[in-house]
C-alpha cells in the first residue's frame, strides 16, 4: 500500500473543508468555534482511499489570514497540494499567498479545484478558469489538472477523486526504510492512556515498543500505542497520518512544532546557515518568523561578510532540531509579510564569513547530489567524523545511502578512513602542511631540543585527542614526522638530533660514572662534558628527559648513583624492618638536605611506604635482585 499526504490551500470560505467532506464524509472542522463561525481555525484531518493501492491522509488548513500560522503548520510535509478556488470569487488574497508559500516550500505537484460551480453560469466559469490558468503559468501548478466541483451538490467529486488518484500514483513513495521522523501538530491527553501526539510520518516507520527522541529536548520516549485515522495499528510508516500514545513524557513538555525522530538523527542549534529564495530585499538583523515543519520559530537573519543575501545566517530564539536540506518559510516578524523560502544548510560555525566549503554545501543543500552534500560537510571538519556523525549530518537520508556515499568517496580517495573514522583528504593535507610549518619554525627557534610537546602541537592545531592521535599515526607512517618521548619533530630534525642526543648521552655516562651523590646542575655538567654555554641548558634538559639525570627536589642526581642507593637500602632492610631519614643520612654519609628528597623519591617509586616518621619496605625493595 502506498500512502500520500494531500494538503489543501486557498482563500477563506472557498470551501476547502466542504470539498474534503464531500470526498471523505469527514467533517474536519472539529472545534466548537469553527462550527459556529463556519470557517477553519486550526488544522483538520481526514483519510481517503483513492484506489486499492493508494490511501491519502488529507490535511485541511485554515484560509483566513489571521490563522496563516496554522496553515503553514500543515503545509510543510505534504506530497500533493489541492488548491481550492471558489468559482464565484476567483483568485483572492489568500489564494495568492498560499500558492506562493506552496511554491517556496518546494511542493512539486498539485490539483486546481474550482468549487461552488453551482453558483455561476458556464460563461463566468470559463472566465474564472482562464484567469486562474494565466495566474499559475509561472508556478509549479502550470501543468496541474483542473477539476470543477460543487461540494454542495456533489457534482465533479467523483472526477476529483480520480484526478487525485492519478496524481498520487505519479508521486514517488516516501521512504519507509529511512530514519523515522514526524512533526507534531497536535498534543492531548486521553484518560487512562496518557500523552498522545499526532502528525504526518515524513520518513521511516515505527512500531509499538520502539523508542524515539523528542526534539529538540532530546528526551527519549517510548511508543505505547498507535492509531491511523482512528484505527489501532501495530506499525506506522512514511506517508501515513498517525496518533502516537507516548510513555516517558508529560503533556506540558510537548508542543506543536516539536518532532519525534529516530534516535541520533538530525542536528540541533539556535544558529543555522541557510540558502534563501527571497521575495524581496531582506536587511541584515531583521526579526523574522521561521515556519518549518509544524512549528513557528522567532529569530533574526544576518548577512555574511562579503557574501550576497542568497546565503545568510539565521539566529533563532530557541533551539531547532532539523536535517540538512529541510525547507521552510520566512515571514517578517511584524507586519507578518512573506519574505521568502529557505533551505537549511547546517548549524552555523564560529565565523562570520561564508567559507568555500559552506558555500559549496549550501549550493547542493536540499538537492539530489547526496554524495556531494556529504563530502562538503566532511571537507569543513578538521576532526575525524564517525559514520554515526556523518549519518547525523545527512539529516534523514537512509543509512544505506549514507554508507554508499561514504564508500564512493573513499574509493575516489576524496576521503580517508583512519581509526574507523573519516576525514577529507584535502583537509588532512592542509593539517600536514600546518604541522610541518609549526615544527619548522620551532626547530629554528629551539634547534637543540628533541621537538615540540605533543600536547602543545595538538592545541596549536585545534584538534581533539582522538583525531590528533589518528593523524599522528598517519604522519609517522608516511615519514612526515617522528615522535620521541612525547615530542614531535620533522623526520630530518629527529635523525640529526638523535645522533647528537646519543653522542651527548655517551659523553655524560662516561664523565659522570664516579660522580657520587652530587647535584649535577648545568654548571657541573658544562664542566664535565665541555659544552658551550648556549648548548648546556638544552643538553641538561635532554638528559633529564631521557632519565640520565633524576630530579630530586631542587637537585639532579646521576641515574647510576640512584641505582647504587637503592641497593644500599635493600641491604639495610635485610636486617631491619624500618628506615628513618637520619638512618638514610648516615648510610649515605650525606646531609639531611640530600636525605629528605631521596626519601621522598623512595616513597614515590614504591620502594618504601611511610608510616608516621618511619618508612617500611615494600615487596619491590625486598625482592630487588643484587
Amino acid at each position: 500500500m502506498k500512502y500520500v499526504i494531500i494538503g489543501t490551500a486557498g482563500h477563506v470560505d472557498h470551501g476547502k473543508s466542504a470539498v474534503i467532506k464531500a470526498l471523505t464524509g469527514i467533517e474536519t472542522d472539529r472545534l466548537k468555534e469553527e462550527k459556529l463561525r463556519g470557517i477553519s481555525i486550526d488544522l483538520g484531518f481526514a483519510s481517503l482511499a483513492l484506489n486499492e493501492a493508494i490511501v491519502a491522509g488529507i490535511v485541511d488548513v485554515p484560509g483566513h489570514e489571521r490563522f496563516l500560522k496554522n496553515m503553514l503548520a500543515g503545509t510543510g510535509g505534504i506530497d500533493l497540494a489541492m488548491l481550492v478556488i471558489a468559482a464565484d470569487e476567483g483568485i483572492m488574497p489568500q489564494t495568492r499567498e498560499h500558492l506562493a508559500m506552496l511554491q517556496l516550500y518546494g511542493i512539486q505537484r498539485g490539483v486546481i479545484v474550482i468549487n461552488k460551480i453551482d453558483k455561476v453560469d458556464d460563461e463566468w466559469l470559463e472566465l474564472v478558469e482562464s484567469e486562474i490558468r494565466e495566474y499559475i503559468s509561472d508556478t509549479f501548478l502550470k501543468d496541474a489538472p483542473f477539476c470543477r466541483v460543487s461540494a454542495l451538490t456533489g457534482a465533479g467529486i467523483g472526477e476529483l477523486k480520480e484526478i487525485l488518484a492519478g496524481q498520487a500514483g505519479e508521486i514517488p513513495a516516501r521512504d519507509s526504510t529511512a530514519p523515522f521522523r514526524l512533526w507534531i501538530d497536535r498534543v492531548f491527553t486521553i484518560k487512562g492512556h496518557g500523552v498522545v501526539v499526532t502528525g504526518s510520518v515524513l520518513t521511516g516507520s515505527a512500531q509499538i515498543g520502539d523508542s524515539l527522541e523528542l526534539q529538540p529536548s532530546g528526551t527519549v520516549v517510548r511508543i505505547r500505542g498507535l492509531e491511523w485515522h482512528g484505527e489501532k495499528v501495530e506499525q506506522i510508516c512514511a506517508g501515513q497520518r498517525a496518533a502516537i500514545n507516548l510513555a516517558g513524557v508529560e503533556t506540558e513538555d510537548i508542543a506543536r512544532g516539536m518532532a519525534l525522530s529516530a534516535i541520533g538523527r538530525g542536528e540541533t542549534g539556535s544558529l543555522w546557515d541557510i540558502k534563501a529564495d527571497w521575495q524581496e530585499e531582506v536587511a541584515s538583523g531583521v526579526r523574522v518568523r521561521l515556519h518549518l515543519g509544524t512549528g513557528e520559530f522567532l529569530g533574526r537573519v544576518y548577512s555574511f561578510k562579503e557574501a550576497n543575501n542568497r546565503y545568510m545566517r539565521l539566529l533563532l530564539e530557541q533551539p531547532l532540531t532539523a536535517g540538512a536540506g529541510d525547507r521552510g518559510i520566512i515571514r517578517l516578524y511584524s507586519p507578518q509579510t512573506l519574505l521568502g523560502g529557505i533551505t537549511l544548510v547546517a548549524p552555523g560555525r564560529n565565523t562570520r564569513r561564508l567559507t568555500p566549503e559552506r558555500a559549496a554545501a549550501a549550493d547542493v543543500a536540499g538537492g539530489k547530489e547526496q554524495t556531494a552534500a556529504l563530502y562538503y560537510r566532511l571537507a569543513e571538519s578538521r576532526q575525524l567524523l564517525t559514520r554515526e556523525d556523518i549519518q547525523r549530518q545527512a539529516g534523514y537520508l537512509p543509512n544505506r545511502k549514507v554508507n554508499q556515499a561514504i564508500d564512493r568517496l573513499v574509493a575516489a580517495k576524496k576521503i580517508l578512513c583512519l581509526e574507523r573514522a573519516y576525514i577529507a583528504a584535502e583537509v588532512l593535507n592542509r593539517l600536514t602542511n600546518q604541522v610541518t610549518t609549526i615544527l619548522t619554525e620551532y626547530h629554528k627557534i629551539q634547534p637543540d631540543r628533541n621537538g615540540l610537546s605533543k600536547e602543545i602541537a595538538r592545541q596549536k592545531l585545534d584538534l581533539n585527542e582522538k583525531s590528533f592521535e589518528a593523524y599522528l599515526a598517519e604522519w609517522q607512517a608516511t615519514g612526515a614526522l617522528a615522535v620521541t618521548d612525547g615530542q614531535l619533530a620533522l623526520q630530518q630534525h629527529a635523525e640529526k638530533h638523535g645522533g647528537w642526543q646519543q653522542e651527548l648521552i655517551g659523553k655524560a655516562e662516561a664523565s659522570l660514572e664516579n660522580i657520587g651523590l652530587q647535584n649535577v646542575d648545568q654548571m657541573l655538567l658544562a664542566e664535565k662534558i665541555s659544552l658551550p654555554a648556549d648548548k648546556i641548558k638544552a643538553a641538561h634538559d635532554m638528559l633529564v628527559r631521557s632519565g640520565i639525570l633524576v630530579k630530586l627536589g631542587d637537585m639532579y642526581v646521576y641515574r647510576k648513583t640512584i641505582q647504587y642507593i637503592v641497593q644500599l637500602i635493600h641491604k639495610h632492610f635485610a636486617g631491619k624492618d624500618t628506615l628513618t631519614v637520619a638512618e638514610l643520612r648516615d648510610i649515605l654519609n650525606t646531609s639531611r638536605k640530600f636525605a629528605l628528597p631521596l626519601m621522598e623519591y623512595l616513597d614515590m617509586n614504591k620502594y618504601t611506604v611511610r608510616v608516621g616518621d618511619i618508612r617500611r619496605p615494600t615487596s619491590k625493595i625486598l625482592d630487588l635482585s643484587e
